[in-house]
């Protein structure tokens, strides 16, 4: 049975709960398929995945993420449709053909002055298909919750304004960058308004990628300027409700985590190995926050073996779990090229190693 109650206990860092709690925000959808012995068609069937495969949560992608940003990338806007750029042909671990993947403009996007910003197509928030939300509230037990994952604010800005147009904005003062944060922020606020109205939803994640492996992409004085605040506001409409507020971003962004914490934030992920020390984490802001993730998806959960990905998960619940305020999973997401024995090795030795206490470890 799910027990969101101890997920939620983790996340707010309140002791050591019963468990060390299994956690992906993503997983692939060969993999739910291969998982179910079925394709998956409806929230239905993702219910049943996330539960059955021992989560206290059903994730749910929305907003942004899955329409103004599907737009930049050949969807329809105002200013009419702009060809898809793809990536090549990615190899897929759990299914005979290769995937392929659709990434954001580099070079210059689909807004590029304030004309483009004004005539943008911009979705309205009220009036996006919440009944996935309305159908998990009647379909998933008492004791698991929804967990929508509402992002991007600078993430959607630069995907929509072509990272390098976004940074050469910004290097001419930075006004158009400008607008379509406060587009974006005013147009995430209300979502999580909407979104809070739903009783199955027990936390909210905001992923907004920010940083590389080795640093932040901009300066972090424009983060706290422009960004930040409206991580801040939507942070306090969580809070208001009592309800864990979660933060994901790859690649190394510890200059900005307090930051992070004055935004109300409870949870970090997915605390890449090659970005940041997991274990450097733990003692800092032990207590403070908790720490999702880490199983690493470079080398480990893609490379290694099903003994390997066991070892490193028995690794980091003896390292990171203690005292609590750790949730185990992926260094991102459970992708295509994950093998499917690997992933049903990290759920296994999570279920197996994170039963607390952890003195026999």
């Amino acid at each position: 049975m799910p027990d969101f109650a101890n997920l939620r206990k983790a996340f707010l860092c309140e002791g050591e709960p019963a468990c060390v709690p299994p956690l992906e925000y993503a997983v692939d959808k060969a993999i739910k398929t291969r998982f179910l012995g079925r394709e998956l068609q409806s929230i239905d069937d993702e219910a049943e995945f996330f539960l059955t495969a021992g989560y206290d949560f059903v994730p749910v992608l929305f907003g942004v993420r899955l329409t103004l940003v599907a737009r930049a990338l050949g969807g329809h806007t105002a200013g009419g449709p702009r060809p898809m750029r793809r990536a090549d042909a990615h190899y897929s671990a759990n299914q005979p053909e290769t995937s392929t993947r659709l990434w954001a403009e580099e070079g210059r996007g689909v807004i590029v002055d304030r004309a483009s910003l004004e005539n943008f197509d911009w979705p309205d928030p009220d009036a996006y298909n919440y009944a996935d939300i309305a159908r998990l509230a009647e379909l998933i037990p008492a004791e698991a919750k929804v967990i929508p994952v509402v992002g991007y604010i600078f993430a959607a800005a630069w995907m929509l304004m072509g990272f390098e147009h976004f940074c050469l904005d910004l290097a001419d003062g930075g006004e158009v960058a400008v607008g379509v944060l406060d587009r974006l922020g005013r147009l995430h606020q209300r979502v999580v308004e909407n979104l809070l109205d739903y009783d199955c939803v027990g936390a909210v994640c905001m992923p907004d990628d920010m940083a590389y492996k080795h640093a932040l992409m901009v300066r972090p004085e424009f983060l706290r300027e422009h960004v930040f605040p409206w991580h801040e506001r939507i942070g306090r409409l969580v809070r208001g409700k009592g309800l864990p507020y979660l933060f994901h971003s790859d690649g190394n962004y510890t200059p900005v985590i307090g930051d992070l914490i004055a935004c109300g934030y409870n949870a970090l992920h997915p605390c890449e190995p090659s970005a940041v020390d997991i274990a450097a984490l733990k003692r800092q802001y032990g207590g403070r926050l908790c720490l999702c993730g880490n199983i690493n998806l470079d080398s480990t959960l893609t490379l290694g073996t099903p003994d390997d990905v066991r070892e490193e998960v028995k690794l980091r619940i003896r390292t990171v779990g203690p005292g609590g305020g750790y949730c185990c999973g992926s260094s991102n997401s459970v992708t295509e090229y994950v093998p499917f024995a690997n992933y049903l090795a990290m759920l296994e030795a999570t279920k197996e190693y994170g039963r607390y206490p952890l003195d026999a470890l």
